[in-house]
């Protein structure tokens, strides 16, 4: 079977989803038929009647009342996507979260269908309004996080200083979005659909450490395989049938490389902070300490974190991120770059790897 794609649109209350989604099935061909599963505080259904009213063609609003689709909706959330899966087979799934809701859980069933190969999880579209571009709560940093896509909506009431302060925002996030801006009514432009494609994880086309280097060259993308010192004992033991990608970069005397894990890997948390925290070349001559190193890891079953190195500092919090793990370095100019040391490296702090003195 095809799998079905799907997309979540994510927000703060107030902050336009249900307005998105209204001009998605508004624009969408008559003859396919999306299915929104829309969920809202209560059972009144207002926001379903505002998308039923837009439609064009065939469609299905099915509401989920409880506040949050992965706590007080669960089960209806779960009953919903297995009848649209087995039974259904719509052209396509949105799935709308309350504004109060996490969305890490909806996130993480959604791929563990794409997994299975009963969904193809193309985006996660995170949407900001300008009157909650201040707030901090736990459910808005998620949104940040785990969206493909950042988006400003109701540009036409946003000040100037609203506008530069969302720009900054987008800028600061990490993993780097693979579309950042604005939508007029709902309206996303179409180089933001292709660009959030695009970005998708075994498909990433962006290159985030090349903002710090100007005009980056990328010097080398590779997967990687075990490689095999010359007595034939592994060097690099990625586990057996996983895809592991790097790509290396150069400019400005700087040296870099991103590797990009996929999320069914994890790594030990305790050994990264460790080694991270330590001289490097204690453990592997070929190290050196970076100028930057950011990276999203997986370090327990739904727990990942979020890692920064700058100027010998160490810090870890958690993170809504759930699509792969992604690790960039960055050093200092002139600093020795010995990448399959770094892949030594990463490779000790992987879950199931056993440590090396």
């Amino acid at each position: 079977m095809t799998p079905i794609p799907a997309w979540v649109i994510t927000g703060p209350l107030g902050s336009g989803k249900t307005t998105l989604i209204a001009r998605w099935l508004a624009e969408k061909p008559a003859d396919e038929n999306w299915v929104v599963l829309l969920n809202e505080y209560t059972d009144a259904g207002i926001d379903a009647l505002t998308v039923a009213a837009a439609a064009k063609g065939a469609y299905d609003v099915r509401l989920v009342p409880g506040g949050c689709l992965c706590c007080a909706g669960e089960a209806d959330f779960r009953r919903n996507l297995q009848d649209l899966i087995e039974r259904v087979r719509p052209a396509g799934i949105l799935v709308e979260p309350s504004g109060l809701g996490h969305p890490g859980g909806i996130v993480e069933e959604l791929l563990a269908h794409e997994a299975a190969g009963n969904i193809r999880l193309c985006g996660v579209i995170g949407l900001v309004d300008p009157d909650n571009l201040d707030r901090l709560d736990e459910t808005l940093v998620a949104v940040r996080e785990i969206a493909d896509a950042w988006v400003l909506t109701k540009p036409d009431l946003a000040s100037s200083e609203q506008r530069k302060k969302f720009k900054a925002m987008a800028h600061g996030l990490f993993p780097a979005k693979s579309w950042v801006g604005e939508a007029e009514q709902g309206a996303l432009p179409p180089e933001a659909m292709i660009a959030i494609e695009r970005g998708r994880p075994g498909r990433d086309k962006t290159a985030s450490l090349q903002r710090p280097f100007s005009h980056a060259v990328e010097r080398e993308h590779v997967t990687l395989r075990a490689q095999l010192h010359p007595d034939g004992e592994p060097e690099v033991q990625w586990s057996e049938g996983e895809s592991v990608t790097r790509r290396e970069f150069h400019q400005l005397g700087r040296h870099g490389a991103r590797w990009t894990f996929p999320r069914s890997m994890s790594f030990v948390e305790v050994r990264l902070l460790t080694l991270l925290s330590s001289d490097l070349k204690l453990f592997d001559p070929g190290l050196s300490r970076p100028e930057r190193l950011k990276a999203v890891v997986r370090v327990d079953e739904d727990t990942w974190l979020l890692i920064q190195v700058v100027e010998d500092r160490v810090s870890m919090q958690p993170t809504a991120w759930r699509r792969d793990n992604r690790i960039e370095v960055q050093l200092p100019p002139g600093a020795v770059w010995d990448v399959q040391a770094w892949d030594r490296l990463w490779a000790r702090c992987l879950r199931g790897s056993p440590p090396r003195a």
